[in-house]
């Protein structure tokens, strides 16, 4: 599962040169990562699907930030009904990160969370960072346009050892080049994401780490 959601934010977000790409399709994608790197800051809301067939594995929405070399991202997530958050971030000098899960049952007893905080000069990789490589393991990239969408698909993957997606379908808003869709099937599974937000000009002080947003948890420093 770790493995599907990580492509899909891999997905969505990275756009490389490429000498077999059509150069319309190269533009579109230069566009859209410059529009997502907006240097003001730039806050995406973002849902999340998973699924089996008729079987719904897991609902995810994300709340995903940054500015510069700042960032952070709010994930709430529901897996077999089951919901779990989790929060990130870098401040410019200290990374975090605090998780919740809840109690399997009335039983269990409640678990204290726990905010792991630990200096550092730059934040670390994610899944959801950008891997600029992905547009290189598929042959081919087309693009067709409707009233407000470019849309753009990726399909015959370079490495088919690699289990990538056949196919993968993206959607970049025409008025401003943000990312508004991305779709795909991978082993059997049907993934969506959908941007139903974006907020740009972000301040500094959103960024930093606030100890009083975790009231009821543990501040590990390590």
């Amino acid at each position: 599962m770790k493995k599907l959601m990580m492509f899909v934010a891999f997905a969505a977000v990275c756009f490389t040169a490429n000498a077999q790409i059509d150069s319309k399709v190269k533009d579109v994608m230069q566009k859209c990562v410059k529009a997502m790197e907006n240097p003001a800051g730039v806050e995406y809301d973002m849902d999340f699907k998973v699924g089996m067939g008729e079987v719904s594995m897991m609902s995810c929405h994300v709340l995903a930030s940054s500015k510069g070399n700042l960032s952070k991202a709010v994930v709430t997530a529901k897996v077999f009904g089951i919901e779990a958050k989790s929060e990130t971030g870098f401040d410019g000098n200290e990374e975090w990160e605090w998780n919740h899960t809840p109690s399997l049952s009335a039983d269990e007893p409640a678990k204290k969370d726990t905010v792991f905080v630990q200096k550092a000069t730059e934040r670390k990789k994610t899944p959801m960072d950008l891997d600029l490589d992905i547009l290189e393991q598929y042959r081919k990239a087309t693009m067709k346009t409707d009233a407000n969408y470019y849309v753009i698909t990726l399909s015959n993957p370079v490495e088919q050892e690699k289990a990538l997606p056949a196919e993968v379908v993206i959607k970049v808003y025409k008025k401003d080049y943000y990312l508004r869709e991305l779709s795909m099937e991978q082993e059997g599974a049907t993934i969506s994401m959908t941007v139903t937000n974006v907020r740009t000009g972000l301040t500094d002080e959103y960024f930093r780490f606030d100890p009083s947003h975790y009231p009821d948890a543990v501040v590990v420093r390590k």
